[in-house]
């Protein structure tokens, strides 16, 4: 019965040489991380004295912090010249415009007091005219008695005296009416000559006002530009020699700030991965002094691959997709690509090592090797 070990081995050998499927990858001739950088040249922005300096080789920045400062006393003291400026014009315009809507107000008022008083003078007039009238009406009747001797001279001396003093306060009326009218037109001119004045001296402040912004923006600009900042976060490359009370023109170089930015691989391949290399392939690089054993490899994705060969190598980008611990995100580590091309059975993999065997050796630029790694049947890691 022990002969039936063996033949149950080479039976399940054949099965898996026959019908196991595993993955074909395509391995590089090189790869490495490549870190993709920005560069941020800093340049003084305008003549000055330096009064302040942080500016060291390999130094760690962000965004915004202060790398030199310029002398800056005069601009710091116009600033606040026009801040105060500024601050004064404020309350001037509050109280223009509070005294613009008293009068409006005021305005309103006037013309219905101006109203109810030429009404009043209006009534007045209207009563004086109708005792006028009836000490008229009944100065002709006593005339006519007069004449005919039936009242006296005394007693026709005083209706016509009620006569002179009816007519007297008819135009006494007439002329209050006139006078309040008058009155009332000429406060109406005034208050409004005072509101026209009112506007135009509103109108003026809030043009100083915006002046006085526009003027405050640009010299806290002037000042602002008297302070260096970093325009990104990086390591300062490239440093000038810039210290405390040295003297720069515009334009004068300060230093560089190297902007760290997303880790790609970058690989080469031998013209016959071209056809088998596409967009999207999975990916896994094996990093030269990290056994993959211990630090495990990195898994990435192919992003795009050359049109076409150069120098005799096909470049090709994948991103990062996986970083195992332990290893460093550095520029330039070396090490090799293996991508997924495809899944074969052994047995077709022997045949075609075999056909290329029999086509001679290959050329001296040319040591992509195909790596087939057994895995389990579909859906095995």
């Amino acid at each position: 019965m022990l002969w039936l070990l063996p033949v149950g081995l080479i039976a399940i050998w054949g099965i898996w040489f026959l019908q196991a499927r595993v993955t074909v990858y395509e391995r590089s001739v090189q790869a490495r991380l490549e870190l993709h950088r920005e560069v941020y040249a800093i340049d003084a922005p305008v003549d000055g004295r330096v009064v302040g300096t942080q500016v060291e080789l390999h130094r760690s920045v962000h965004a915004g912090d202060v790398l030199v400062e310029l002398e800056h006393d005069e601009q710091a003291r116009q600033v606040a010249e026009a801040e105060a400026v500024l601050q004064g014009l404020g309350p001037q315009l509050e109280a223009a415009r509070a005294e613009l809507e008293a009068e409006q107000l005021g305005l309103v008022e006037q013309k219905g007091q101006g109203a109810a008083g030429a009404e009043e003078a209006r009534a007045r007039l209207t009563d004086a005219e109708a005792v006028a009238r009836r000490a008229q009406k009944e100065a002709a009747s006593f005339e006519q008695l007069f004449k005919r001797g039936v009242v006296s001279e005394m007693e026709w001396s005083r209706v016509r005296t009620e006569l002179e003093r009816s007519q007297a306060a008819e135009q006494a009326a007439r002329a209050s009416l006139m006078r309040v009218r008058s009155e009332g037109s000429l406060q109406s001119t005034d208050r409004r000559t005072r509101l026209a004045s009112l506007r135009g001296e509103i109108a003026r402040l809030e043009s100083e006002e915006r002046v006085a912004r526009a003027t405050l923006e640009r010299l806290r600009e002037e000042l602002e530009r008297r302070v260096v900042r970093a325009p990104a976060e990086g390591i300062l490359g490239e440093t000038s020699s810039v210290r405390v009370g040295a003297q720069l023109k515009a334009g004068d170089p300060i230093a560089t700030v190297v902007a760290g930015g997303p880790v790609r691989i970058v690989a080469q391949f031998t013209p016959e991965a071209l056809g088998r290399l596409r967009a999207g392939q999975r990916a896994r690089m094996r990093l030269e002094g990290f056994s993959w054993t211990e630090f495990g490899m990195i898994q990435a994705s192919v992003v795009a691959v050359a049109s076409e060969a150069r120098d005799g190598l096909v470049r090709v980008e994948l991103s990062v997709d996986e970083l195992p611990r332990g290893i460093p995100l550095e520029h330039g580590l070396p090490g090799s690509i293996e991508v997924a091309v495809g899944e074969a059975t052994p047995m077709r993999l022997v045949l075609r090592t075999m056909g290329q065997g029999l086509e001679g050796p290959a050329p001296a630029r040319a040591p992509a090797q195909v790596q087939a790694q057994a895995q389990q049947p579909k859906g095995g890691s």
